[in-house]
């Protein structure tokens, strides 16, 4: 078996279940979460986990890279490079979709100081655990010293504390920090969606949406991660208008967001990168309007992995780290086949989900519950 072999992947994918399944059964706290669960995009919480999934496994193929050639790169197996770029792209179409819905259905009266109060909620607190267990990591191979004067720690630490609108690069003589966790550029992103929000409702209802969407489709030809909120946005047009009601149920449709995930594997190098962006929007249109992969997204275990998949995001890059890290310094990670290698990014998925399952449900959940109410997830809200 090869690095690049896709096997691996849904075998992680089935592990995961796995230990979210048993966390349900061991944990009332998540009973009572699947209990809050449901709505009409109910399929949306269920494919979060999937996505955070899928970034693990590119992440896991530069981490492999990183510690075997000192390069970053997903370029060894393009299957799991091409899996992380699409959980990125999704999870911003998840975003231009509820916010975009949401801010449909209120019109005038949408509030934007209690939105951004909820947002920081949300995001904030788990990003700055997420920084601080990162840090640890990072001193710990410092030996717990200061290797840079103290204002150049102060400059390098800019960065992590930016939600990634500054580069995050080298911590304390540590090079390779940036590896630790990876994902926070994308945070930068959402964040300027948000900031953005207050402008864009100006032009949410009527012909203006139109004009809206083209304008910003055509800035997006030389940034194309940016249309995925264009496409999420569109895709909740599309609901709110009803434009598709009932339209895409029949059985012989059931199979095309599939095929149009499959194809988006498939056309690597071969077309533009929006028309890429085109084919995660087939299947996610498809999602909003109730697939949910022949049940597998409204399932109990991936409920909890959607659940928990913002902390499964912040935290995996961390994991990686250090089990990878561990096992080349032990065993030397050239020494390991593919399968070997295969089986230790196992091991970290498993960590990862049992540490995130412990964090949302003690760094994420109280911030979003102060008052102690139940919580629905914003999809729920949404429907």
């Amino acid at each position: 078996m090869s690095l690049s072999n896709p096997l691996p992947f849904f075998a992680i994918c089935a592990i995961s279940l796995a230990v979210a399944s048993a966390i349900a059964l061991a944990s009332g706290f998540y009973r009572e979460r699947l209990a809050e669960s449901g709505g009409r995009f109910e399929a949306i919480d269920g494919l979060r986990g999937f996505l955070a999934l899928g970034v693990l496994g590119g992440h896991a193929v530069n981490m492999y890279s990183l510690y075997t050639s000192a390069v970053w790169g997903g370029g060894l197996a393009p299957f799991y490079s091409r899996g992380a770029t699409a959980g990125v792209a999704v999870f911003f179409m998840i975003t231009g979709f509820l916010f975009w819905l949401r801010l449909l259905r209120s019109g005038a009266g949408f509030d934007f100081r209690a939105f951004f109060v909820a947002r920081i909620r949300r995001l904030a607190p788990m990003y700055f655990m997420s920084v601080l267990m990162a840090l640890a990591v990072i001193f710990s191979l410092s030996g717990l010293a200061l290797r840079v004067p103290p204002m150049q720690l102060v400059r390098e630490l800019q960065g992590w504390l930016s939600f990634g609108f500054i580069q995050a690069g080298p911590v304390n003589g540590v090079q390779e920090a940036h590896a630790v966790n990876a994902v926070y550029w994308t945070l930068a992103y959402e964040w300027a969606f948000y900031l953005a929000l207050p402008f864009l409702a100006l032009f949410a209802r009527g012909a203006w949406s139109v004009v809206l969407f083209v304008v910003v489709a055509f800035f997006s030809i030389r940034a194309p991660l940016v249309l995925n909120f264009v496409y999420g946005a569109l895709a909740a047009s599309l609901v709110h208008n009803k434009t598709l009601a009932g339209k895409l149920d029949s059985w012989w449709l059931k199979a095309i967001p599939l095929a149009a995930l499959a194809a988006y594997f498939i056309v690597d190098d071969y077309v533009h990168k929006m028309l890429e962006g085109a084919l995660l929007f087939v299947f996610f249109i498809f999602v909003v309007h109730g697939h949910s992969a022949f049940g597998l997204f409204l399932s109990r275990p991936a409920k909890i992995l959607g659940a928990i998949s913002y902390s499964l995001y912040l935290t995996h890059c961390i994991v990686l780290f250090v089990v990878v890290g561990a096992a080349d310094r032990l065993l030397g990670l050239e020494s390991l086949g593919p399968t070997q290698y295969w089986l230790l990014v196992a091991l970290a998925a498993v960590a990862t989900v049992v540490l995130s399952a412990v964090t949302f449900q003690f760094v994420e959940y109280p911030f979003m519950n102060p008052k102690g109410r139940p919580v629905r997830s914003v999809a729920a809200q949404a429907a």
